[in-house]
């Protein structure tokens, strides 16, 4: 039986550590449900979520999660304000 070098000891390690990683990330994504989402947005809808992630320094992903939230739970209290911020977001 061979002995194992420092060098492959340190492979197997990180192969260790980044197939547990992705353990979690595949079940992290399993229990959530999660989908990746393809969108196309304009320009103008590029710089309206750049000034959001600026303002609440948050990631894009993170960002369109909490808008879309908000939203709904909006649309669920409020609905007439809801359908009047829809209304002004289209003017």
């Amino acid at each position: 039986m061979t002995q194992e070098t420092p060098a492959d000891r340190k492979r197997r390690l990180a192969r260790n550590r980044q197939q547990a990683r992705r353990d979690r990330i595949k079940a992290r994504r399993a229990a959530i449900a999660a989908e990746f989402v393809k969108l196309e947005m304009g320009a103008g809808t590029r710089a309206a979520l750049k000034r959001v992630c600026e303002a609440g320094q948050f990631d894009e992903a993170e960002a369109l999660t909490l808008l879309i939230h908000s939203a709904a739970n909006l649309a669920r209290r409020a609905p007439k304000a809801f359908a009047a911020m829809v209304e002004k977001g289209k003017a």
